[in-house]
């Protein structure tokens, strides 16, 4: 039940609050709390309903912790689904970065928008535990450093460095504008 007492505690909900979204009376719900009831099929559905996703049903049935304290990031779990395309973004990238950096200048650069792609993917998921943004705007969020860092490690022309917001703004619409609805983020 640690999951979901931390989850009443991170979001500031009540026993009493979570009880009626759930549909359960108090009391049930501070016995599940304190251990003394078990959590059946139908209630833990229930709760991961009600928390959108946070708590997976293994919160509560078929997932033992053998008393081991868990770690739960109910920020990533919600943001489940909302990972980044590293070869789709790279073929964004590519179109982009040889314009923005003067052309391709070393024999690297070819390899250069899959690990921009690569690194801005990553630093994507990681924001969803710290920001509200999603989609694009949060693409955008990720690629700013991760361009910015390109463009000063080759010396890109000044006027590079003062595009970087409208650059990382129109890869990252253009990623989404490529992207199957079921699968925008």
């Amino acid at each position: 039940m640690e999951a979901l007492k931390t989850y009443l505690r991170e979001t500031r909900t009540t026993p009493k609050a979570f009880a009626k979204l759930i549909g359960v009376d108090v009391e049930d719900l501070d016995d599940v709390l304190s251990g003394a009831a078990a959590v059946d099929v139908v209630l833990a559905q229930r709760m991961v309903d009600a928390t959108g996703g946070a708590l997976l049903i293994g919160d509560f049935v078929g997932n033992p912790t053998n008393g081991a304290a868990d770690i739960v990031d109910f920020r990533s779990r919600l943001a489940g689904g909302a990972e980044i395309d590293t070869e789709r973004l790279a073929g964004v990238l590519a179109e982009m970065l040889p314009a923005l950096i003067g052309g391709a200048r070393r024999k690297g650069d070819r390899k250069l928008p899959g690990l921009a792609a690569e690194a801005a993917a990553n630093t994507y998921l990681a924001l969803s535990t710290i920001t509200t943004r999603a989609g694009a705007d949060r693409l955008a969020q990720a690629l700013r450093p991760v361009v910015a860092e390109i463009l000063e490690e080759l010396s890109a022309p000044a006027a590079a460095h003062r595009d970087l917001e409208a650059t990382t703004r129109r890869a990252a619409a253009l990623y989404f504008q490529a992207l199957p609805e079921k699968r925008r983020a």
